[in-house]
Order: structure tokens, then C-alpha cells, then sequence
């Protein structure tokens, strides 16, 4: 990467944040160069690094990278006492369900994991998105009904994906594993700044139900930084889970009172619908990219569409491109349009559908499709709108090498807003992102069907030894993101942490709905050059002040060492820890 003069004028760049302003200023000068924080001085150009944006943690024992650090600490003290990293995944889990509540639980409409096993060098891939209720249909919901409210779960998946994980590769407990969490849930956690803030942004949704606002607001307002939330009975629904096993939330005493409780609010989750849950084992889908292979998700993933957009890149000169230049951010923002539509043309959870998968990945469809484009222009794409979603993605790795891509989530912050009535346990609103009401859709709303989710971990393999797990959150900005630490750790050589933190572009849309149509705006990070503002207007793209863009966590594996490391996205709320 060559080495420029980047934006030093605001105070968000120092801090890491994602928040700048939406033009050019009228100076810029190179920031200060910092110590030795980022390895060599050679990236110490890039900023919003100084100050809370931390670098890499390095470790022999396990890594463990949250959104939080609450669940990171319970991750890699799993680890420090002899489990691996699939323990440590569910260990992390379950204490996000208690200290990041607005992401992910046990009452989340799923998610995708991949595992790397080191004995077998091979990825295995988790399928636990779940499946609208058999009486959701277009005739008994509106899109109201899909935000939040009493009809908006779906089954929840993530539980029963943990559950099957530790089942298959784990070597401890429930019940150890969901330790610290309980313990975090009766003590109570201590709301940070970004807690505040995030509540205090879904208050509206929160204030309409009796059984939320009792946990959450226990002052009578969302809580400000420094207060304590305890949550009794979610540490009770966790040592009833640890005690009788995971499939009580299935069919057992957990799933009666979460299905009295929402028929008794005009809900339409049955016991039959979540006995009938099952995750799915998956094969992984595979692609190379600057001589690495790559590991995700197949269909209703992002996956996908990430394949097809960095082989597109794949096929340009990156090695000689300025990673922060307009010609670098031109290119990557027309190859994931063109990928994104044919993600909103195609993609689904649905078992059925047919979905050309093998062409869209392959390099003689990469090849047509980078033909498209216009390196001066952009060019206009038409789509159908789907809804945003707010996730948690975590990752671990283990001294054995074995490692975990785990995103999960509730859909939009606190999914429902509905706590189940004294279970403890927030509900997803996965009808809000996994289905549409539009007829002729590919993810037209059928009730029993599996749920379509954005979610992009993937398994990084360099000849042939782990190298990197990476996830994200963020909606559609998540495919964008972990693509662009993939191709910064493979072409700029950065370290995980630098990778992340680094200044980001994406294209997104209001709403975080599909961004490819006409109203879609490019989101460009403080620390590009001033230049590359009017370069892109210039190319025909509409620069918006950066809303959300994302939240990366990733381990990495030394293959000659076997030391381990880990980043964690400054623009959350946590930390990766290693040990």
C-alpha cells in the first residue's frame, strides 16, 4: 500500500470512529506518526488507530474476539482451563446473551458457524438459521408485525446451533460453559457508553412491553452508563438449560412458557414449530483469492456474493492499487453491486430453491462480470428492498489450532423487544430480515420455511494451514467488510488488528435495505485522501456521511509458531483477549 497524506481534522478519526463527515475538508495534512502500537512504521499513516483503537492481542493458549468483553473474557479463561475453541464459542455466547442483549441469544433467529478442525484440516459449516412459525403468511402479517411485537420471532436457531456444536466438537459442559454468564446475569453487568447509547435508541420499541421494561428499565428509563442490570431470570432459564439439556427450549418446559406467553399476546410460534427445528450440517463453499483459500457459508449466507465480488477484485492488478485510492474504492464498490444484485436476485434460506451457486463463484462468471465495469463510471442496478438487521459475530482459535466463525442474531436490536414473559429471554423478529411480503420474491413469506441471513464468517487457509477466522455484523455491509480485511490481510499484509480498524468503505442504502438500486450511497471512513471524495463524486457516486459500518472480529494462527492473535472492531464495544 503506497504511503499517503491522510485526514487528520477530526476528532472521530483520532478515536477510531465511524462517524465523519460526508465531503472533503477544505485541508489535510498527514497525522502524527504514533509508536510502535501497529508493528512497523509503515502503517503509521493510517488513522483513527491512536488513542481507545487498540492493536493485536498475541497468545499461545486461545484467542477469543467479541463484540464484547465480557464475552471475550469468558471465551479465552475457557480455553486458559483446557477446553478448545468450540467450548470457548459457547462459553462467549452465552455471556453475550447477557451483557449484549440487543444482538444475539438464545432466543435469536440463528445464524451460520464455521469450524476449522485441525486434526482432520478440514472446515465444517452450521447451518442454524431457524424457520418461520407454519401460521406466518402474507395474510396474517404486515410489515409492522415483522419489526417487533408478538408475532415477529421466528424458532430461534442460534441455541439449538450452540447446543449441536458442543455436542459434535466440544469437550466440556453446559452447565461450565454457561457459568459466567449466570454468574454475570444474577451479579449484573455495568452499562458502558455504547450500552447507552443503543438502548436509549430502541426505547420506544422497549417501552411497549411490560415484560422488557421490567428488566431493562428498573429505574423507569433505559439506563445510562455506569448503572447495573441484573437479569434473575435469565440466569434461571440458563441453570434450568445447563440442568435438563438444551432441547427444553424446544420441546420441553422452556418451550410451553414461551409459546403460552406469546398465544396469550395474539403470537404465532406453536410448540410444533419449534419441535420440528433441526440445524443443518453444511459443506462449505470454496474459492481462492491471492493465493489463499477461502471457507463460508453457502446460501441463504452472504457468502456467496462475497465469492463473487472478490473474484472480481481477483482479477485486477491489487497488488499494484493503492488500497485507499479512488481507482482501489471505484472498482470494489461496483464489483459488490453487481454481486449484491445477484444476492437479492437469488439468495434464500429456502431448501428448495435453486440457486446457481457453482456459477456465480466461478472465475468465468468473476470474469463477466468485471467486463461491466466502467472504471470512471458507475453504473445503475435495480433491486428489490430487503430489511436491515443488527448481529454479533464473534471468533475463537485454540492451541490446536482448531478455530470458529460464529455470527448470530436477534435481527434488529433486541429483535422483538419482547422478553418471554419471566424466562429472562429476549425474542428475534426474524420475519423482519429472513422474508419479504412482495409476491414472486425469493424470499416471498411461507410459513415453515428457513430464514434468509446476511451473515458472512469465513476460514481463511494459506497451503493449506488455518490462517485467519473473520466475521462481522452489520447487516449488508457485512459481506463488504470481511472482504475488505480479507484482501487487506492478503494484499497489504497488515495485522489483524490494523486490518480491522483501518478506514472502511462500503455501499449502503437507507435502512440498510439491499444497496443496489439508485437511491444507494457510498459510505467512505475519515482517513481516505482528500482527493478520493471528488474522484468518486466525479465517477458518478453519491458520498452520505457514514452511518453503520460494521463490526469485524477475527483470530489469526501462525502456521510456523503456532502463536495466535486477535482484533476486535474499535467501532463496538470490545476487545479481542488472548492468553
Amino acid at each position: 500500500m503506497k504511503r499517503r497524506d491522510f485526514l487528520a481534522t477530526s476528532a472521530a478519526a483520532a478515536a477510531g470512529s465511524s462517524i465523519v463527515a460526508c465531503r472533503p475538508p477544505e485541508t489535510a495534512a498527514a497525522p502524527p506518526v504514533t509508536s510502535g502500537q501497529w508493528g512497523s512504521g509503515d502503517y503509521s499513516h493510517v488513522p483513527g488507530l491512536a488513542g481507545p483503537a487498540h492493536g493485536t492481542v498475541w497468545g499461545r493458549t486461545g484467542v477469543t474476539a467479541c463484540s464484547d468483553y465480557y464475552a471475550s473474557l469468558a471465551g479465552t479463561q475457557t480455553m486458559m482451563q483446557g477446553g478448545n475453541a468450540i467450548d470457548a464459542m459457547v462459553a462467549a455466547c452465552a455471556t453475550l446473551n447477557v451483557s449484549d442483549p440487543y444482538m444475539s441469544g438464545i432466543g435469536g433467529f440463528g445464524g451460520y458457524m464455521l469450524i476449522y478442525l485441525a486434526d482432520e484440516n478440514r472446515v465444517v459449516g452450521l447451518d442454524a438459521l431457524g424457520k418461520s412459525p407454519a401460521a406466518s403468511s402474507p395474510e396474517t402479517m404486515t410489515l409492522d408485525d415483522f419489526a417487533m411485537g408478538y408475532k415477529a420471532p421466528i424458532v430461534p436457531g442460534a441455541f439449538k446451533g450452540w447446543a449441536a456444536a458442543l455436542e459434535r466438537y466440544g469437550t466440556m459442559s453446559l452447565g461450565d460453559l454457561f457459568e459466567p454468564a449466570i454468574q454475570l446475569a444474577e451479579d449484573g453487568f455495568v452499562i458502558s457508553k455504547f450500552d447507552e447509547r443503543y438502548t436509549a435508541s430502541s426505547a420506544d420499541k422497549l417501552s411497549r412491553y411490560p415484560s422488557t421494561t421490567r428488566v431493562f428499565f428498573p429505574n423507569g428509563r433505559p439506563p445510562r452508563m455506569g448503572e447495573v442490570i441484573r437479569q434473575p431470570e435469565l440466569a434461571a432459564s440458563m441453570r434450568h438449560l445447563a440442568r435438563v439439556g438444551p432441547d427444553d427450549l424446544y420441546r420441553g418446559e422452556l418451550a410451553d412458557r414461551i409459546v403460552a406467553f406469546l398465544a396469550e399476546h395474539g403470537g404465532h410460534l406453536t410448540k410444533a414449530d419449534l419441535e420440528s427445528y433441526e440445524v443443518e450440517w453444511r459443506e462449505p463453499i470454496r474459492t481462492t483469492f491471492q493465493g489463499y483459500d477461502l471457507h463460508a457459508m453457502p446460501p441463504g449466507s452472504c457468502g456467496m456474493s462475497m465469492f463473487q465480488a472478490l473474484n472480481i477484485m481477483d482479477g485486477f492488478d491489487l497488488a499494484n492499487m493503492d488500497l485507499y485510492g479512488s481507482e482501489f474504492v471505484h472498482l470494489w464498490l461496483e464489483a459488490f453491486k453487481l454481486a449484491l444484485a445477484d444476492d437479492d436476485r437469488y439468495n434464500t434460506g429456502k431448501e428448495d430453491a435453486d440457486i446457481p451457486v457453482d456459477t456465480i463463484i466461478s472465475r468465468e462468471y468473476a470474469d463477466e462480470q468485471r467486463a461491466k465495469i466502467d472504471p470512471m463510471r458507475v453504473a445503475s442496478f435495480s433491486g428489490a428492498p430487503l430489511p436491515f438487521f443488527g448481529t454479533t459475530s464473534l471468533s475463537t482459535v485454540d492451541r490446536w489450532g482448531n478455530a470458529v466463525a460464529f455470527t448470530q442474531s436477534l435481527v434488529n436490536a433486541y429483535g422483538s423487544g419482547v422478553i418471554a414473559g419471566d424466562t429472562g429471554i429476549f425474542l428475534n423478529n426474524g420475519h423482519m430480515f429472513g422474508f419479504v411480503l412482495e409476491e414472486g420474491h425469493v424470499n416471498h413469506l411461507e410459513g415453515g420455511k428457513r430464514a434468509k441471513g446476511v451473515m458472512t464468517p469465513c476460514i481463511m487457509m494459506r497451503d493449506g494451514d488455518l490462517f485467519a477466522a473473520v466475521g462481522a455484523q452489520g447487516g449488508y455491509t457485512i459481506p463488504q467488510t470481511v472482504g475488505q480485511v480479507i484482501t487487506k490481510l492478503a494484499v497489504a499484509d497488515m495485522d489483524m488488528q490494523l486490518a480491522i480498524a483501518s478506514p472502511r468503505m462500503c455501499v449502503n442504502r437507507g435502512g440498510g435495505r439491499t444497496p443496489i438500486p439508485e437511491d444507494s450511497v457510498t459510505y467512505l471512513e475519515a482517513g481516505f485522501p482528500s482527493e478520493v471524495y471528488g474522484e468518486l463524486a466525479d465517477r458518478g457516486h453519491y458520498l452520505a456521511e457514514p452511518g453503520n459500518l460494521g463490526g469485524v472480529q477475527a483470530v489469526h494462527r501462525d502456521a510456523e509458531t503456532g502463536a495466535l492473535s486477535g482484533g476486535s472492531d474499535p467501532r463496538r464495544d470490545g476487545h479481542a483477549i488472548a492468553w
